[in-house]
């Protein structure tokens, strides 16, 4: 096994990092968080590199490429924070993952290109007040109406719906007792009539607003019913799965940065006559930092490489994303630790990534629904939710 990267990957990973530490310096970032405003020109030079369009085959648009990829690009992402992560992922990974998990080619060439390009940008739209780890819980109803449907019902938590062209969003088009089988994906213009969205504040990602979103006779025409009507759960799961792997990625970069930074200081930081880092244990924290955040690279390469290899990967994914969101929040607190109290300063990254490591291990089926996934696929009689 071959756990190199090719020279193509290898380029990828630098032109990506080169090109936000130019863009997204501490100054930017903290300028913009203080507004809380969205990141239009971060999204175009997304485009611009063409990061919008990886995992998705050029004939639509795409750069190319697979899950490996795209794990690469967000581990860097997460090097800078939740702010930038999360003006990336609502488009090129619900967004587009979604549409190649269900949509039939004539709905893939309308929106996928776009979606690649910057065209459109897109926000996920699952989770409701009632239902958040039973995702198939969900009560916002479909209707049939002449060539369209009628929604009504309300989501919670998506990200960058404000900032959203359109709202790949589930609703109910069978009955609840049907579950998995009665939900549907629909592409749902965010300035529809009956749309209604409202920013909920939160303690990190600043930038990108969390939202909640009411759905009052909204009507969606047919022809942007992802897949089959009553058939979206497996075109969820896809954006699911890949949700995870980009998730765990992204908190290996958190934590390679947390440890990169707390190394830097303990090195640089001098008391009782010698560098901070020279203390055992200061030394053996930063050396389980950087252990650790190996471990959680090799394990979510894998579920990425898994994936491209058209492998079942559920498993995989959530054991990565338990893995790696657990090991964010555990090394940007000892990061924190190192850096004393100038770590609990605005002046230093590490009170940032402190905000924003814990919001992981809860977004995306927190920590205790992934492990419910791994017993299920152990062959474990699980009793409770599986997202």
């Amino acid at each position: 096994m071959d756990f190199a990267l090719t020279d193509e990957q290898e380029l990828l990973r630098r032109t990506v990092r080169s090109a936000l530490e130019s863009f997204c310096t501490k100054e930017w970032l903290d300028d913009l968080e203080s507004r809380e405003e969205y990141p239009a020109d971060l999204f175009a030079l997304f485009a611009e590199l063409g990061l919008l369009g990886l995992g998705v085959p050029e004939e639509l648009g795409g750069s190319g490429g697979g899950m490996v990829e795209l794990a690469i690009v967000c581990e860097e992402l997460g090097r800078f924070g939740g702010s930038v992560n999360m003006t990336y992922m609502p488009t090129a990974v619900f967004g587009n993952q979604t549409l190649l998990g269900g949509a039939d080619p004539a709905m893939q060439a309308r929106f996928i290109p776009r979606l690649c390009a910057g065209e459109l940008r897109t926000a996920f739209a699952l989770t409701e007040p009632e239902a958040g780890s039973d995702a198939a819980a969900i009560r916002t109803r479909a209707v049939p109406d002449g060539d369209g449907y009628v929604l009504n019902g309300s989501k919670i938590w998506s990200s960058g719906a404000l900032a959203a062209d359109y709202l790949v969003l589930s609703a109910r088009t069978g009955t609840l007792d049907e579950r998995h089988t009665g939900i549907s994906v629909f592409m749902v213009d965010a300035n529809s009539p009956g749309v209604e969205i409202r920013h909920i504040p939160k303690l990190g990602h600043l930038a990108v607003r969390s939202c909640e979103i009411h759905l009052t006779d909204c009507v969606v025409p047919a022809d942007q019913v992802i897949g089959e009507v009553g058939r979206g759960w497996k075109a969820l799961v896809r954006a699911l799965d890949a949700e995870r792997i980009c998730v765990a990625a992204i908190c290996t970069g958190l934590s390679q940065k947390c440890t990169d930074l707390a190394l830097d200081y303990g090195i640089g930081r001098q008391q009782f006559g010698q560098p901070v880092a020279a203390f055992q244990a200061i030394s053996h924290m930063l050396a389980e930092m950087e252990t650790e955040t190996a471990a959680s690279r090799w394990l979510t390469r894998f579920a990425a490489w898994s994936v491209d290899q058209g492998l079942p990967v559920t498993k995989e994914a959530s054991m990565a994303k338990a893995y790696a969101t657990e090991l964010a929040t555990r090394t940007a607190t000892r990061a924190m630790q190192v850096h004393g109290g100038y770590g609990y300063s605005k002046e230093f990254e590490i009170e940032r990534f402190y905000r924003e490591a814990k919001l992981y291990e809860v977004a995306g089926g927190s920590t205790q629904i992934q492990r419910n996934l791994i017993a299920a696929r152990m062959g474990i009689p699980v009793t409770g939710g599986q997202r």
